[in-house]
Order: C-alpha cells, then sequence, then structure tokens
C-alpha cells in the first residue's frame, strides 16, 4: 500500500520510523551508562617531589588536597605555584580521560565528544605553568 501523495510504502515507512526510534533508545541507553561512569570520573597528580596531591572531578572541582609537611618548608610563593600546577595536572588528568570515555562510547567525531573537547579545553588549565602565574594573589 502507498500513502496517498507520497509514493512511500507505508510499511518501509513505519519500519524506517521504528528503526529511528530504536536508535534514538539506544543512544539515551548509552548516554545515561556514559553519564553514571562520568559522574566517578577522578583526575590524580603529585607535585614531583611529592610536597602536593590533588583529585579534582571531571569539572576541575577539587575533592582533595593534601599537603606534605615538606610543603609548609616551601616559600609560599612557590607553594601556590606548586599547588596550582598540581591541581592542572589532575584537571587534564581528568579531561582526558573523560574525552576517551566519550569517545569510546559516541565516536570521536561526534557531537557529543566535539563539545565536550571544547568545553573541557575550555575549563582546563594550559600544560605550562607559567601562564598561571598571574592568577596568584598574594594577602
Amino acid at each position: 500500500m502507498t500513502v496517498p501523495g507520497g509514493g512511500f510504502e507505508t510499511e518501509a515507512l513505519v519500519a524506517r520510523i521504528e528503526q529511528q526510534v530504536a536508535q534514538a533508545q539506544e543512544t539515551a541507553r548509552r548516554a545515561e551508562q556514559v553519564r553514571d561512569r562520568f559522574e566517578q570520573v577522578r583526575g590524580q597528580a603529585s607535585s614531583p617531589r611529592g610536597e602536593v596531591r590533588v583529585t579534582v572531578e571531571t569539572t576541575g572541582r577539587i575533592t582533595a588536597l593534601d599537603l606534605h609537611e615538606d610543603a609548609l618548608r616551601l616559600d609560599p610563593r612557590d607553594l601556590s605555584a606548586l599547588i596550582l600546577e598540581t591541581v592542572g595536572a589532575a584537571q587534564r588528568q581528568a579531561a582526558t580521560e573523560s574525552i576517551a570515555l566519550v569517545e569510546g562510547t559516541f565516536g570521536a567525531e561526534s557531537g557529543v565528544a566535539t563539545n565536550l573537547r571544547a568545553e573541557l579545553a575550555r575549563m582546563t588549565p594550559p600544560e605550562d605553568p607559567r601562564t598561571q602565574r598571574d592568577e596568584i594573589r598574594w594577602t
């Protein structure tokens, strides 16, 4: 049977719609799984000599900051810089893991992965810590 004026087979049209609905449901299922795993991503980093250890969420929010007693022997400016560098390293690690998770699920060229890369690039500090020094405030 054909749809009036359309020339399509009704059965083929229904089958195509059902296929699209099934694909949308599968995408939603995968998105929910990624969201659950995404919320568990943590980035961790330690300073080169272990004075500072940091854990962050994917968003960059610090969930743990541990200072070894050796950190207290550092000049306050050096300690501030070391903390910023270590936080940045943890944030970059969390971003890398998050992107890998999304790319593995939806593909590297998917809109989801492209948008996430752009957002995390905006939120994640650069690898060169010297560009962060202007953010350090002394009181």
